[in-house]
């Protein structure tokens, strides 16, 4: 059953999200545009104090994480106290060799993990920047790629932390109670400028198991649900969501939604992560104001790392 209590907290969530986020966001650019691409010093330095900030962003989001996630569980009759263990370095170290990063390798849960420090991520917008310049691009456009592309290592960060910490809780909630089925996907049509993702509804409509990582894709605006015997919460509020669009699109919304297929890659960084199943596939995006927009940029590529076993 939907609640009061249930909305104000998906919706508070995503407001406190996202103010995170843009500040981790203009806090790291400030200091990025401030930084000389050339000097090895410099930016050494500006790795290094973009990961505080990139670090401090991730913990508050499993804070957030932690109290929403307890709250959901709250709703469908299970409650319980969790603290996650949630390292700073979210990235896994991935199965190619790299000439700039060796794998960091840390305890997490009682089990050892080769992560990728969170300072490396921010050494690669020197290294794209200087690249592209080679290549005969104007600094200034080499300079916004760069930043743009510092922001989507944030949001893939706030995203990994985020899963990370929901994995565990949901873990620890399936111990709590022999009703618990598994997770559902929720989307948030609202949250988002240009709407939901074809992909994160397609993936909307099932329930996945404890064991299944969300898989994420840039931009993803979406929530994880437990379900129970007795409750789901998550796929109430889906079908809500999709009745509203389908009575604002007619049958647009439906044709479309029901020619958007996808699959999950598993990315050597970042783990699981929803793809299209052709390469040059447009997602359409599905909103209130209109209901398919094309996909300007490429969902699979978080992080312009090709995904493993593709």
């Amino acid at each position: 059953m939907i609640t009061r209590t249930l909305m104000r907290t998906l919706t508070g969530r995503m407001t406190r999200r996202a103010r995170i986020l843009l500040y981790a966001e203009q806090r790291i650019e400030r200091l990025w545009r401030d930084t000389d691409p050339y000097d090895g010093n410099a930016v050494q330095e500006f790795s290094e104090r973009a990961a505080e900030v990139m670090i401090s962003a991730q913990q508050q989001v499993v804070s957030l994480t932690t109290a929403t996630q307890l709250r959901y569980w709250d709703e469908v009759g299970v409650s319980f106290d969790f603290v996650p263990n949630v390292p700073d370095d979210v990235r896994l170290f991935g199965t190619r060799e790299s000439d700039y990063v060796s794998p960091k390798t840390i305890s997490v849960n009682g089990k050892p993990s080769d992560r990728l420090p969170t300072s490396e991520i921010f050494n690669r917008p020197a290294r794209e920047y200087r690249a592209k310049v080679a290549a005969g691009m104007d600094p200034a456009k080499a300079l916004e790629i760069s930043v743009n592309r510092a922001k989507i290592y944030v949001g893939t960060n706030v995203a990994l932390a985020e899963r990370e910490t929901t994995f565990q809780i949901l873990d620890e909630g399936s111990r709590q109670t022999p009703d618990f089925l598994g997770w559902r996907r929720v989307i948030h049509p609202e949250a988002s400028t240009t709407g939901v993702c074809g992909l994160c509804l397609a993936a909307s409509d099932r329930i996945y198991s404890r064991d299944k990582l969300k898989p994420i894709h840039d931009h993803c605006c979406c929530e994880v649900l437990p379900v129970t015997q007795d409750n789901d919460p998550g796929d109430e509020l889906n079908q809500q969501d999709l009745a509203n669009l389908y009575d604002l699109a007619g049958g647009t919304a439906a044709k479309h939604l029901g020619e958007v297929h996808y699959k999950i890659d598993e990315h050597g960084e970042l783990g699981p992560v929803l793809v299209p199943p052709r390469k040059k596939y447009t997602v359409p995006h599905f909103t209130i104001q209109d209901i398919v927009q094309p996909n300007e940029s490429e969902p699979v590529d978080l992080d312009a790392l090709v995904p493993v076993g593709v």
